[in-house]
């Protein structure tokens, strides 16, 4: 139990990881730890007024939330214990009851009145007033303002304010060498030219000396481009390089600006810098650079400020600090307490705009690319540069009295984590449209776009890499077809709920909802080995007359028309060979061939069944490679036929003539909407 900060105002933020990483690293999936964190910052974690001074030490709530991410199987609460009028013995008694007796949830208050309560999410429309507080009389600082995401927002607040920057950042701004001088801005371009310029000189140069030279320059640039934005707004802007954690050189500053331009009534913290690893390996050297950052450099912003008017406080948070994050726990309580310290400022000053900006992944900024990749694969979209811009500029115009804390472009799912040690289901929001899946459209029945049984396939598949990197994914097991998903609002994007549970026995069982929570697919991905892969039949069977894709049987548009036209059918099996056809998906499976397998399914059932059939469920998917890329054919055997009925097995076959990937039993229904053939 970490008891975290309850009367010590500011306790060290290091203390409780180093706690937690030993719990950490004693942890197994037989014994799990248990890891329970105590906090005092009003008994509602920030959402009702408390000191300043205990907000410093909010951030161990981010800790369990980080903690229980990277360890599912371990027991997690984060309680926020308001200690005002209670003795030791009854703070005690209460933390004890609720260990004991508290229900699931990861997050519990305990505030002043005796009552106990939990936290929820609530999606806010922000409301942008015509006019903002903040105008060309304003000075505001910025950190880390002058590049990157921090400077894209900037720019977009000089055009809306017209106020005056003042850009912080660790880069000196120094003339470029006479060799960069006209060279595009290319690190290709730039470190031929220097090399040139060196050897031309007889130096000779280390590549690693040269790649620092051309990095300073590149951030040169981008400064300079900043700050021209900035004046095309037709705000004023300068550039400070200045360390933000240097309490003395801010205040130097601060004094400066005062003098010149006015005093400073607006501060946005964007500075931050990453250092990703499990809480039982990160090093205290990585998590106090990442915490110092952020929390020593938004105190030297603060303490620099004096007694100045606060008009505007927006520092960068993250959604990271409210659901945790694997691998970023000095991130996360960094930026929780960056949260706790402005709801406890905003009580302090009604009258200003603070806000707490807890941004969601982002196009640019430190989302590296398997970051990028990870986030599209589970359908979380990304923030781009304009869009995120807008927002900032939103929360501003908001004006004062909005919630402190917010989430803005990101996914927070609160998991409470049962105290039995059963993981909680994880839930992803999968989204479909034209901008995402152009090509659904090629898949209409009565003028509305259907999903394909494919794409849920590549969908599942692609969510369990994703949140289980290390678990095998090559086999789908049961998958029922409950409700085709017609995507009735096309063109507008729709959003698909996929819930992912472990089931502890290495299996993950997988649901697709709506909206509503209407069950629509079902399926297990079941890491374990499979059968030997079925075998290449050899099928002789007669060709198939008429076109493949007539617009009823096989309804599909240009890009889904992966069968070629030696397809060969009977009531026994059916054979064709296919196309490729790159679709847009997860690339989890090739969503083309699996699609191409079931309308050959459809084909069979016409020639079994005598009519027109739909695709209801699947017994098991495996794949045999790690890409359908390759694939040429496909293979069916029959495995039964009855009434309106259908079952059978499906080979795909690569170009060597082996299996690439098996479905078996694929069963299929006749579509009672199409007269029987």
């Amino acid at each position: 139990m970490l008891l975290h900060g309850l009367t010590s105002a500011g306790a060290d933020q290091l203390d409780a990881f180093q706690a937690a990483r030993t719990v950490a690293q004693r942890h197994t999936d037989t014994q799990p730890a248990v890891l329970v964190t105590v906090q005092n910052t009003g008994g509602a974690f920030g959402t009702t007024p408390f000191s300043l001074d205990l907000a410093w030490s909010g951030g161990v709530a981010a800790l369990a939330r980080t903690f229980a991410q990277e360890h599912p199987t371990a027991p997690v609460k984060a309680i926020d214990l308001d200690t005002t009028n209670r003795d030791l013995s009854t703070q005690a008694q209460m933390l004890a009851h609720e260990i004991v007796a508290g229900g699931p949830e990861l997050e519990v208050g305990l505030p002043a009145q005796g009552s106990r309560l939990t936290l929820t999410n609530e999606r806010v429309v922000t409301q942008p007033k015509p006019t903002a507080s903040i105008g060309p009389e304003d000075v505001i600082v910025v950190s880390g303002g002058a590049r990157g995401v921090t400077a894209r927002t900037v720019i977009e607040l000089g055009r809306a304010t017209g106020a005056r920057f003042v850009l912080l950042g660790r880069t000196p701004l120094a003339d470029e060498p006479a060799a960069a001088h006209g060279v595009p801005t290319d690190d290709a371009r730039l470190k031929a030219a220097l090399l040139k310029a060196a050897m031309q000189r007889g130096e000779r140069v280390h590549p690693r000396d040269l790649g620092k030279q051309v990095k300073r320059i590149l951030a040169g640039r981008e400064i300079r481009g900043t700050l021209e934005a900035l004046a095309q707004t037709g705000a004023s802007a300068r550039y400070d390089a200045v360390d933000v954690t240097d309490s003395a050189g801010q205040q130097s500053l601060f004094d400066e600006v005062s003098q010149s331009w006015g005093p400073v009534t607006g501060i946005i913290h964007g500075a931050g810098v990453i250092r990703d690893r499990f809480i039982r390996e990160k090093s205290d050297e990585d998590f106090t650079l990442v915490v110092r950052t952020k929390l020593a450099g938004l105190r030297a912003l603060l303490d620099a400020r004096g007694a100045a008017p606060l008009k505007l406080l927006l520092p960068f948070s993250s959604v990271a600090a409210r659901t945790g994050n694997v691998g970023q726990v000095d991130y996360a309580m960094a930026n929780e307490v960056l949260n706790r310290v402005c709801d406890a400022l905003a009580h302090e000053h009604p009258e200003a705009v603070i806000r707490s900006l807890g941004w969601g992944p982002w196009e640019a900024g430190m989302v590296t690319p398997a970051l990028k990749a990870r986030f599209e694969a589970l359908g979380v979209p990304l923030i781009s540069l304009d869009t995120g811009a807008r927002m900032l500029v939103n929360e501003v115009f908001h004006g004062p009295g909005a919630p402190t804390s917010v989430v803005l472009g990101g996914e927070p799912r609160p998991e409470a984590l049962l105290n039995e040690g059963s993981p909680p289901p994880i839930h992803l929001d999968a989204m479909l449209s034209p901008e995402t899946h152009p090509w659904l459209v090629d898949h209409t029945v009565a003028g509305v776009p259907v999903v394909p049984v494919a794409l849920v396939v590549d969908q599942m598949l692609s969510a369990a890499r994703g949140l289980f990197p290390g678990h095998t994914t090559s086999r789908l097991t049961d998958l029922k077809v409950h409700k085709g998903i017609r995507l009735e609002q096309w063109p507008e994007p729709t959003h698909l709920a996929l819930s992912v549970q472990d089931m502890g026995d290495g299996t993950l069982a997988m649901a697709l909802n709506n909206s509503t929570g209407q069950p629509l697919y079902r399926a297990t991905v079941d890491p374990r080995p499979t059968a030997q892969a079925l075998a290449v039949p050899q099928l002789d069977l007669p060709s198939r007359d008429g076109a493949v894709y007539d617009g009823t049987l096989l309804f599909h548009g240009p890009s889904l028309q992966v069968l070629a036209n030696d397809v060969c059918v009977d009531a026994s099996g059916a054979t064709a060979g296919l196309r490729s056809s790159p679709l847009a998906g997860t690339g989890a499976v090739d969503v083309g061939a699996v699609d191409g397998a079931l309308q050959l399914a459809l084909l069979w059932a016409q020639a079994a069944t005598g009519g027109a059939s739909l695709p209801m469920g699947i017994d098991e998917l495996c794949l045999h490679q790690s890409s359908l890329d390759d694939t040429t054919g496909l293979v069916l055997t029959r495995r039964s036929a009855s009434g309106p009925s259908g079952s059978a097995d499906i080979v795909l076959v690569n170009a060597n003539g082996e299996a690439a990937a098996t479905l078996r039993g694929v069963r299929t229904i006749r579509r009672p909407d199409v007269p029987r053939a």
